[in-house]
Order: C-alpha cells, then structure tokens, then sequence
C-alpha cells in the first residue's frame, strides 16, 4: 500500500509543476504580448500623425495655399483650396488633446464642435521659414516626432510630391517621406 501512495505523490507533483510551468508560460506571453501591442500602438501614433499632415500639405501644393494661425490658444495649420470659385479652409489642430480637422468656408468662425477628430494627440507645433515648414508632433505618451517638407510651389504653399522631404524620429534619427 506504501508503494501505491508514493506514485500517487510522483503523478501529484508532476502534475504541479506541469500546470505551474503552464501558467507561468501564460503569465510571460501576455505581458510580452502587452508590451508588443503598446509598442505598435506607439509606433501607429507616431507614424499616422507624421504622415497625415504631410499627405495634407502634398496635396495642396498651390502658391499661397498654407499657413499657419490659431484655433484658441493652439496652433493651427490652414490649408486654402478653391472649388468653383469659392475659397475653402482645412483647419488642423490639436485640442483638449487630440488633433482635429475642420473644413470651413474662408472667413468663417472656427467651431471646434463642427471639427473632426483624426487621433490622440498632445500638441502640435509648425514652422515656416520660406519654401520649409516643420512640425513636431508631440504624442499623449510623451513622445516626439518632426518632419520637415521643403515647398515646390513657393513661400506659403503646400509640400510638392516627391520633394526632398526628411521625417525625423524621436530617436534623432532621419528617413525620407515620400
């Protein structure tokens, strides 16, 4: 009878360590898989914010078709586009936190209610000096991004496609955007 209880103790503890070994495998992938996903949700943030506003002034490479103003106290980059005749502005900006774009009739008052919300955002800083305009993205998990775009249509226009534009990340390091 001694013998029988003994095995009964061997196949009991290995068990245990089995299912202990289990559970901690189960413990170490989903705090890799946190880690994974926070990642990519930082690298998702950093990356959209950069190259949307990017595409945003690519596509209005026009003379005189930026500028930079105000929507509160934040920053604001203005876009102008014309359509039969009437001047319309893109209005990207970042507020309580997220950055927003609105697309209003030039002149009209700026309502934020009326705006869209693109993505989280902590604020947004733009630059211009001539054919150069810089912005820096500052994200809600304290990371900064830059890009810079050189303007082919002139002081004040928009980003040409293909032009020698540099993004530079939070590590200092640069790669084009094109």
């Amino acid at each position: 009878m001694k013998r029988h209880s003994l095995d009964f103790v061997i196949v009991f503890a290995l068990f245990f360590v089995y299912a202990a070994g289990a559970l901690l495998l189960c413990v170490i992938g989903a705090d890799v898989y946190r880690g994974t996903a926070e990642v990519m949700q930082h690298n998702y943030d950093q990356r959209t914010s950069t190259l949307y506003v990017a595409e945003k002034i690519r596509q209005s490479d026009s003379d005189g078709a930026l500028r930079i103003d105000h929507v509160d106290d934040a920053e604001a980059l203005v876009l102008v586009q014309r359509q039969n005749g009437q001047a319309y502005e893109t209005w990207l900006f970042v507020q309580d936190r997220t950055l927003y774009e609105g697309l209003f009739a030039a002149g009209d008052v700026i309502d934020v209610a009326l705006c869209q919300p693109i993505m989280p955002m902590d604020e947004l800083t733009i630059r211009q000096e001539g054919n150069f305009v810089s912005a820096d993205f500052h994200t809600v998990d304290d990371q900064t991004t830059s890009i810079s775009l050189w303007l082919r249509a002139g002081q004040g226009s928009g980003a040409g496609q293909g032009s020698g534009a540099g993004q530079e990340g939070s590590t200092g390091q640069g790669s084009d955007v094109s």
